[in-house]
């Protein structure tokens, strides 16, 4: 094999790699829609035993509130089911990327043995970097997004179980929430360097209490929105790398 082979190869696996994570980040999107329909649902199911939620005039029909609890919950479980489907999706992605880690590290080994150290180590791919450069780049990257997809991972349970059990939920919230739906859109998302803020502590969902209130709806709605562990700053890096000293030589 040659060494111009070996450059085309290594571009090939860094265009799959930035491919899967531009579809990760539309699949944002698109569960972040699913999570936020999902919370306003959940609360309004909170609502239904509020005294003051059903006119006096609708008193007479007695059926009429198990009805809706059943419509409400048959539309929660759809949305769990679609946005299930998302991370799911997702999680095809990050096993692209895992696989073209996988493929870069096995690439470096057979340069190697092939052409000696000083190809791998010394000689630059593409403007200035050597492969092992480029394999550091790569390799803090897909360890962002290792981090993200277990924390994705948390936010889905954490709502899946909010749909749950739902008597269990309202004794350990106390009651229903007496606060109106909300939204989140991806216009509130934080501005400035990812890399100057503290990476926020949003882990272990899954013990704390199963509620339906606004608040845990909130963060967890916050921590989809923003993939916290994917920072701004180390991404930014390796766009304007693979573009600079590998896409623009093509």
């Amino acid at each position: 094999m040659s060494k111009a082979t070996f450059e085309r190869r290594v571009v090939d696996i860094l265009y799959d790699f930035q491919k899967a994570r531009k579809v990760w980040n539309a699949l944002v999107g698109d569960g972040l829609t699913q999570a936020n329909t999902l919370v306003n649902v959940q609360l309004q199911q909170g609502y239904v035993d509020s005294a003051g939620y059903w006119p006096p005039a609708l008193e007479q029909f007695v059926d009429l509130k198990d009805r809706f609890e059943s419509k409400l919950q048959k539309k929660a479980d759809a949305l769990a089911v679609d946005f299930e489907a998302t991370f799911a999706k997702m999680s095809a992605q990050y096993s692209k990327m895992k696989l073209q880690t996988s493929q870069f590290e096995y690439l470096m080994e057979e340069a190697t043995e092939t052409f000696g150290e000083a190809f791998t180590y010394k000689e630059p791919i593409g403007t200035t970097c050597t492969m092992e450069q480029i394999w550091i780049q790569l390799e803090r990257v897909f360890g962002l997004y290792s981090l993200q997809i277990a924390l994705n991972r948390e936010i889905l349970d954490a709502l899946v179980a909010r749909n749950q059990n739902l008597d269990h939920a309202k004794i350990l919230s106390g009651g229903a929430s007496s606060s109106p739906p909300t939204s989140l859109s991806s216009s509130s998302r934080p501005t400035g360097s990812s890399s100057e803020q503290e990476e926020p502590r949003i882990s272990g969902f899954n013990q704390i209490p199963v509620r339906r209130d606004k608040d845990q709806g909130m963060i967890l709605l916050s921590a989809w929105l923003n993939q916290p562990h994917l920072k701004t700053d180390t991404l930014l890096t390796f766009d304007e790398f693979c573009q600079v000293e590998l896409f623009g030589t093509e």
